[in-house]
């Protein structure tokens, strides 16, 4: 049997206790209704939480991300004998398609028009995926007709819509840039700044006013420490994740590697 939640909350996080809340109700109704349940998009953090959780519980759990190369994934808690269908994902891939000859348009840009427009919850949209010549998005099946009847304006551009099979979904290209840095501390603060050549102020600002993520959650402590493997994004300057320790220097600085991912 699963752990007592009062001991479970301490493998995590203080800011996840609500998430973790929600995925043990959904877990105690799977067991006694013998059931399944399918999970909004989560991202890779979240989904750890619902797969360690649930397995805790005696569960299977299938996740889209073993079938599908993405980012976000959804899960399907279920007891052990279920058997999967692809379809039991409802999951729906729209191209997005526009005069691509005057416009570009960007990821927060068309995130937010749907999500203003229709009025619902980030966790029905997957991943956004783009290059030069194609947008592709994965949504949540019952709001896909919804979205290419409703949204036919993103930055004042008309888009129309098309429906595709999950076999014609492109592969996410992600430029990577490996990056040697000298940080006076494992601080957040310290290490942005190296990463995105900033002050350490302006670094702060950033993390002070809700712009900072580490490993997917939200953080607003400048000192908070960092460790390697940590992935660390920042709206408007990308992502960056802690590959390597290579000892400090002769002053006590540390010496590090990140692997800068988009952004500027």
């Amino acid at each position: 049997m699963i752990e007592t939640h009062s001991l479970l909350y301490q493998h995590f996080n203080p800011e996840e206790k609500a998430f973790v809340e929600r995925t043990l109700d959904k877990i105690e109704q799977v067991t006694y209704r013998y059931s399944q349940y399918l999970t909004a998009f989560l991202n890779p953090r979240e989904a750890f939480i619902v797969e360690s959780l649930a397995k805790g519980s005696g569960l299977h759990v299938f996740s889209s991300a073993d079938h599908y190369q993405t980012e976000t994934r959804r899960l399907i808690i279920a007891p052990e004998d279920h058997l999967l269908s692809l379809q039991d994902f409802e999951i729906t891939l729209l191209s997005l398609n526009y005069a691509r000859k005057f416009n570009q348009l960007k990821h927060g840009q068309i995130l937010g028009t749907i999500l203003n427009q229709l009025g619902i919850k980030r966790q029905l949209i997957g991943d956004i995926l783009l290059d030069n010549e194609r947008t592709q998005l994965l949504v949540d099946s019952k709001i896909a007709q919804l979205l290419m009847e409703d949204v036919t304006k993103i930055a004042r551009v008309p888009v129309t819509w098309t429906s595709l099979s999950l076999s014609e979904m492109m592969l996410s290209e992600t430029e990577e840039e490996t990056l040697p840095i000298i940080a006076s501390s494992w601080r957040l603060d310290s290490l942005l700044a190296a990463a995105y050549h900033l002050s350490r102020q302006s670094a702060v600002k950033l993390i002070e006013t809700n712009k900072v993520k580490v490993n997917y959650q939200a953080i607003t402590y400048p000192a908070q420490p960092l460790k390697v493997t940590d992935l660390v994004s920042c709206r408007g300057y990308g992502r960056f994740k802690i590959t390597d320790y290579q000892g400090q220097t002769r002053q006590g600085k540390f010496k590090l590697t990140l692997s800068k991912i988009g952004g500027k």
